[in-house]
């Protein structure tokens, strides 16, 4: 028996651009929609109670987090993808998502920018630490417990010791640089 064929075409002769999605384009959906899932098991706790998630999705995606058998993962996450296409916003979710990853970008920047004058005021002479200071608009009433400190720090390095003056300057540029936001 031949196969039934499917027209393309409208007897007008223009084509038909209203028929459904194709197979392979409802493929393509589906798995991002699952690749959207699997970002979402990469998340803390705190992170996915920030997330606009419908219940049943929620209680998967911890579901997910609990099991240990890589093929019980497997079929687990197969279900995500199934309550991801169910999902009736996941353009909400994907926003949440990469503002949740902006945020995580930025503070990961702020955090090697930190570290960053960490080392420069290490490696600087003293003369050098003091113009640090007053290019990074640092309060004046800092400027002495921080250029103690990276004394104290760069002393600690050339000796071996443990880096304890290193993170008490980190905080406390990190201090400055939150309560510089704040304001």
């Amino acid at each position: 028996m031949p196969r039934k064929q499917q027209y393309q075409w409208r007897q007008d002769g223009t084509e038909d651009t209203d028929s459904a999605p194709s197979r392979s384009q409802r493929k393509r959906d589906s798995a991002a929609l699952q690749r959207l899932g699997e970002e979402l098991l990469a998340l803390s706790a705190p992170a996915l109670e920030t997330m606009p998630l419908s219940a049943d999705l929620r209680e998967a995606v911890a579901e997910w987090q609990r099991l240990r058998s890589h093929e019980s993962r497997r079929r687990q996450l197969q279900f995500i993808g199934r309550l991801m296409r169910e999902e009736p916003d996941p353009e909400a979710i994907r926003a949440a998502l990469a503002e949740l990853q902006d945020k995580q970008a930025a503070e990961a920047y702020r955090f090697q920018h930190l570290e960053a004058w960490r080392d420069a005021l290490l490696t600087a002479s003293p003369e050098q630490r003091a113009r640090l200071c007053a290019d990074y608009a640092l309060p004046q009433e800092k400027i002495p417990e921080i250029l103690d400190l990276a004394a104290k720090a760069r002393n600690e390095r050339d000796n071996g010791r443990p880096p304890r003056a290193y993170r008490a300057l980190f905080r406390l540029l990190r201090e400055i640089e939150s309560a510089k936001e704040t304001l």
